[in-house]
C-alpha cells in the first residue's frame, strides 16, 4: 500500500492537496487509521514541501483540518454508539491498547489527547475510546484542535528537512548530509536518553547513574555535531532556502 501511494503522489502532484486531506481524514478515523503507514506518508509529502511542489502552511491546514474532522467523527461515533461497539470483537482484542489509553484519560485528558495523537496505535483508537467513555465535547474538542493543528508540523518535518536538502547545489554535500542526519539522530537519542534518566519510576531511580552518562555523552556529540553543522558553507543556504518555506 505504501509504495502505491508514493507512486500516486508521483503521478498526481496537482492533487497533492487533496489526496494529502484523505490519507489524513481516513488515517484519524478509528481502525481505518490502523492500516495506513501514516508516519511514511507524512514524511512523503514533507519532501514534496521541502522540494517547493506543495505549500507548507497550506499542507498544514489541510492535515488538520482532516485530522480534526476524521477524529470528531470518531469521537461522535464512539459516543453514539458506545454499547455497541463495546460488544465489537475486533476491538476486544484491542484491549491492551485500549486499557493504555484509558489510563493516559485518567491522568489527564490535554496530556492524553496531544500526545496520544503522536503516537501510531493511539491515534486512531484514542477519538472513539473519549466518545465511549463520555468525556464531554467541551474537554475533549479544545484539545483535539490542538493536537491536529501540531500534529501535521511535527511529521512533515522530517521530510522537509531532507526535501530542502536535496535541492541543494554545491561542493562537498555528503560531509554536510552526513553533519545533519547525525545531528538529527544524536538529538533524538538525547531526548529519548534524559527521559530515561529523569523517569520517576523506582526501577530507573536504582539505575540513574548509567543514564546520567549516556545522556551527557550523547549530548556532548550532539553540541559538536551541530556546531560542524554551523561551519559548514552549505549550512546558511539550507537555512535560507528552509526559512523561506516556512515564513
Amino acid at each position: 500500500m505504501e509504495q502505491y501511494l508514493h507512486q500516486l503522489l508521483e503521478q498526481y502532484q496537482h492533487l497533492a492537496l487533496l489526496i494529502l486531506f484523505g490519507l489524513v481524514f481516513f488515517e484519524s478515523v478509528a481502525v481505518l487509521g490502523l492500516l495506513l503507514p501514516g508516519t511514511a506518508l507524512m514524511f512523503s509529502f514533507g519532501l514534496l514541501i521541502g522540494s517547493g511542489q506543495i505549500g507548507f502552511w497550506q499542507a498544514c491546514l489541510v492535515g488538520a483540518a482532516a485530522g480534526i474532522l476524521g477524529d470528531g467523527l470518531s469521537y461522535l461515533a464512539g459516543r453514539h454508539f458506545g454499547p455497541q461497539l463495546q460488544r465489537w470483537s475486533w476491538l476486544a482484542k484491542q484491549q491492551k491498547q485500549l486499557d493504555k489509553v484509558r489510563v493516559m484519560l485518567d491522568k489527564s485528558v490535554w496530556v492524553a489527547i496531544i500526545a496520544g495523537r503522536f503516537i501510531g496505535p493511539s491515534r486512531p483508537l484514542l477519538p472513539i475510546l473519549s466518545g465511549m467513555l463520555r468525556l464531554p465535547p467541551s474537554r475533549y474538542f479544545p484539545a483535539a484542535i490542538v493536537a491536529c493543528s501540531l500534529w501535521p508540523v511535527a511529521y512533515f518535518l522530517p521530510g522537509i528537512l531532507a526535501g530542502v536538502a536535496w535541492q541543494l547545489k554545491g561542493t562537498n554535500l555528503s560531509w554536510f548530509y552526513l553533519l545533519l542526519a547525525g545531528s538529527i539522530a544524536l538529538a533524538l537519542l538525547s531526548a529519548w536518553l534524559i527521559k530515561g534518566y529523569i523517569d520517576p519510576q523506582p526501577q530507573a531511580k536504582n539505575k540513574r547513574q548509567p543514564w546520567f552518562w549516556s545522556s551527557l555523552l550523547s549530548a556532548l556529540l550532539t553540541a559538536v555535531c551541530l556546531f560542524e553543522l554551523s561551519q559548514h558553507p552549505a549550512t546558511p543556504v539550507y537555512l535560507k532556502q528552509l526559512s523561506g518555506l516556512m515564513f
